[in-house]
């Protein structure tokens, strides 16, 4: 499969993966609905179930796309003090229109916050989209406060000869269909596929968040050759 834009591993990702997501921003939403069959909100929901959001809590969503999981977590706990960081600034403006949520558009590997600012900090989707997603696992360790929490929730590369096949399968029948229907950019489904195939797998991932200064790094695959979910308490 060609992709034009840059993958997992390759170098100087970042301005074109955010032009691809710029140009999405518009049916993003619509576009993991369908692609999904809406499973993704349960997907985000676990995530939320598992860190438990308390009211009065700081909470970080970075690669907050349209910001549903912020969305989600205020709506769970209305104390929350929530703040969405993303490199996409359309994508990031359609989510404050829908939440009302304040966003900050950031790069992930030098996040603009200080040092322990946050209780806890959500991820979705967004790892693989990194240059160096080691960097990215650092810096939230570097914002989180000692004992805080972190959920993940990714499109990891699957290392089962089932899941594979899966995985093949769907990527191969329903994703162009899917891509070519609903998404004004037929690259960016490209992209979506190619980059879940050059990412860390779970395994690999939860390597790399121990190493970056997490503890009790726990993962769990909610679909097969699809979708994992890493969660892990900062040292």
């Amino acid at each position: 499969m060609s992709v034009n834009v840059p993958l997992p591993g390759e170098a100087h990702r970042g301005s074109a993966v955010r032009a691809m997501f710029d140009r999405i921003a518009p049916r993003y939403d619509l576009l993991n609905r369908v692609m999904t069959l809406k499973v993704d909100q349960a997907w985000r929901r676990r995530l939320l179930s598992d860190l438990a959001p308390k009211d009065g809590e700081r909470m970080l969503d970075l690669c907050a796309g349209t910001m549903d999981v912020a969305d989600l977590a205020r709506r769970r706990a209305p104390g929350l003090r929530v703040t969405g960081a993303d490199f996409s600034m359309q994508m990031l403006r359609r989510g404050v229109e829908k939440t009302a949520l304040p966003a900050s558009q950031a790069d992930a590997m030098a996040l603009p916050f200080l040092d322990a600012r946050f209780d806890l900090a959500t991820v979705t989707f967004g790892m693989r989209n990194l240059e160096r997603y080691e960097v990215g696992l650092a810096e939230l360790a570097r914002v989180l406060r000692p004992g805080g929490r972190l959920g993940v929730l990714e499109f990891f590369r699957s290392e089962s000869r089932g899941s594979r096949l899966v995985h093949g399968a769907y990527n191969r029948l329903a994703l162009p269909v899917l891509g070519r229907i609903l998404s004004p950019d037929p690259e960016a489904y490209r992209y979506l596929v190619a980059s879940m195939e050059r990412f860390a797998s779970r395994v690999e991932f939860e390597d790399a968040a121990r190493r970056a200064g997490f503890r009790e790094v726990r993962g769990e695959t909610l679909f097969p050759g699809v979708c994992g979910l890493v969660t892990a308490v900062r040292a």
